[in-house]
């Protein structure tokens, strides 16, 4: 799965890398998951996301815990920003 935009892109999960070719944007940011960087990260993009910073936010599911993925996706959808979830 290839993810293609046209705004700025968040990522959250895992130790902060990224394969190459995942997604396709302006601007991608990469957000470590609490177990890999502490809660700063977190707390830092949904500070991003309520400012209007992104409008995709993209979750490597498999590197996240389920609380930090629940408060992300409730947070997302009352904004209105899309959510691409990656296994």
């Amino acid at each position: 799965m290839v993810v293609v935009a046209t705004h700025p892109v968040a990522v959250f999960g895992g130790d902060g890398r990224l394969r190459s070719g995942l997604i396709a944007a302006p601007k991608v940011t990469l957000f470590k998951s609490p177990h890999y960087g502490g809660n700063g990260d977190l707390r830092r993009l949904q500070a991003a996301l309520r400012a209007g910073s992104y409008k995709t936010l993209v979750l490597l599911a498999r590197w996240n815990s389920h609380s930090a993925t629940r408060k992300l996706r409730v947070l997302c959808r009352r904004l209105g920003v899309r959510v691409v979830i990656m296994p």
